[in-house]
């Protein structure tokens, strides 16, 4: 089924409250973290509708305080040392407050996004290169990862970003072996490309259809080899977990 969920615009506000989707620990199963345990904030809403996302972002969602949700985290989840901002679209919403909150409190944070919203201009924390270091954990960092779904990041983003990574499906790819739209998306059109020197990482769409996502995970672990990406498999679906 595609995704139906609406569209909703950034939200231009302090930041101290936010709407929340969903909080739960897991295990980070894209990117430069992935096999790592995390503990994800799902934030409600998306500046987009890819047809084809398979994330719900949308039902059973909240408004909270950011001092409610870091009690929650370091009440709960004391012992984690990965946080993950995701989504949605996190920078629809103001997360400078949050996290702020969470890297002074020592834990390292990551940031999925699609990449077309600007970083918040006024007091963010300084956002981290991905040196081979930082794999293994060093408290109060924060992390951009990119998911382009349109023909722009915003350079606010593209400048600090450590990591882009695509969602690929089979026969849909330029010469670079990246994709030519977004999740299916006609209205898409060219997808931004990656800066010179930042890690890329390839995952086959996930269609619901186990002979459609053989063909895909093909297409990545071609691109993978005469490209130089890094392959992924969502890790988290072969594990069973959200």
């Amino acid at each position: 089924m595609l995704n139906q969920q609406p569209i909703e615009h950034r939200i231009k506000s302090d930041g101290d409250v936010l709407s929340l989707h969903s909080l739960f620990r897991t295990i980070q199963g894209e990117g430069p973290f992935s096999g790592r345990r995390a503990v994800f904030i799902r934030l409600a809403g998306c500046n987009l509708q890819c047809p084809k996302c398979d994330t719900d972002y949308t039902e059973g969602r909240g408004t909270v305080t950011v001092t409610n949700l870091v009690d929650r985290v370091c009440r709960n989840f004391a012992q984690d040392w990965l946080i993950v901002i995701t989504g949605g679209e996190p920078f629809r919403q103001n997360i400078e407050p949050l996290v702020r909150a969470l890297t002074t409190r020592g834990y390292m944070v990551q940031i999925e996004t699609n990449g077309v919203l600007p970083l918040p201009s006024i007091g963010f924390p300084e956002v981290c290169s991905l040196e081979p270091s930082d794999i293994n954990g060093e408290d109060g960092k924060c992390f951009i990862i990119v998911s382009p779904k349109t023909n722009k990041v915003h350079p606010s983003i593209e400048g600090v970003a450590c990591a882009y990574k695509y969602v690929v499906i089979r026969n849909e790819v330029e010469s670079d072996g990246l994709p030519t739209r977004a999740l299916d998306n006609p209205t898409s059109g060219a997808i931004a490309r990656p800066p010179d020197g930042v890690p890329v990482y390839v995952q086959p769409c996930d269609e619901k259809d186990s002979n459609l996502n053989d063909r895909n995970l093909e297409q990545c672990i071609e691109s993978a080899l005469l490209h130089g990406y890094i392959l992924q498999i969502q890790l988290h679906k072969h594990i069973g977990v959200e």
